[in-house]
């Protein structure tokens, strides 16, 4: 008679390759999904499409995602990769500047041109869309949010200071230019110029 050590190790050895291969359909189906909304854009996506370019069935991308809305949601998510590390320099204007470098390095990287766009006019278009692309957005600026929370703890920055508008200003300036104009996203001096004009409004005041 087996011991229940052995039938526990035994079970979860049955069960490891069945989760490998389940990690390898979903990211099949999600890289299927990023190369397609590249070349066609949302509009033109389709389940069917999807489930031909992956080789997997459309009854298993339906297990998976209930709409083309939140799989493209998740493809585009995948594709952009973890966050770049949160800065710790101690002080928020080189954690900022280090933060914004980096996420402008991510930013010239081609999805951003070839998907970003497609999605934000889904997003305007479609109600399936609804909350996804903001809870996306939201949770990819925790990072930021914690190194202004960090610095109003280190007493660089006042407690009420408008932490959303200042994400809202930095995050836009280059969001204009990916969008609308395609200018430089690396222009010289601009991350330091965009930081040092919202601290100027967010900083405590000096003691008189």
């Amino acid at each position: 008679m087996q011991s229940e050590s052995s039938l526990s190790t035994a079970t979860r050895s049955k069960r490891a390759p069945k989760q490998a291969q389940l990690g390898r359909t979903t990211r099949a189906i999600l890289d299927a999904a990023a190369a397609l909304l590249a070349e066609s854009g949302y509009r033109a996506l389709t389940i069917e499409q999807i489930s031909q370019r992956s080789g997997v069935a459309r009854s298993s991308i339906y297990r998976r995602w209930r709409n083309t809305a939140e799989l493209a949601i998740d493809a585009f998510d995948t594709a952009l990769g973890p966050n770049p590390p949160i800065p710790d320099e101690g002080d928020i204007r080189s954690d900022l500047v280090l933060l914004y470098k980096r996420f402008t390095r991510i930013l010239e990287r081609p999805i951003w041109r070839s998907v970003f766009p497609s999605i934000i006019e889904a997003s305007q278009t479609d109600s399936r869309f609804d909350g996804l692309l903001s809870a996306l957005v939201g949770a990819r600026r925790e990072s930021e949010r914690s190194i202004f929370r960090r610095a109003i703890e280190r007493g660089e920055i006042r407690a009420d200071a408008p932490v959303e508008w200042a994400l809202d200003a930095m995050t836009g300036a280059y969001y204009h230019r990916l969008l609308m104009t395609g200018a430089d996203l690396g222009e010289e001096g601009m991350t330091e110029w965009l930081v040092d004009s919202i601290l100027t409004r967010m900083r405590v005041p000096p003691e008189s």
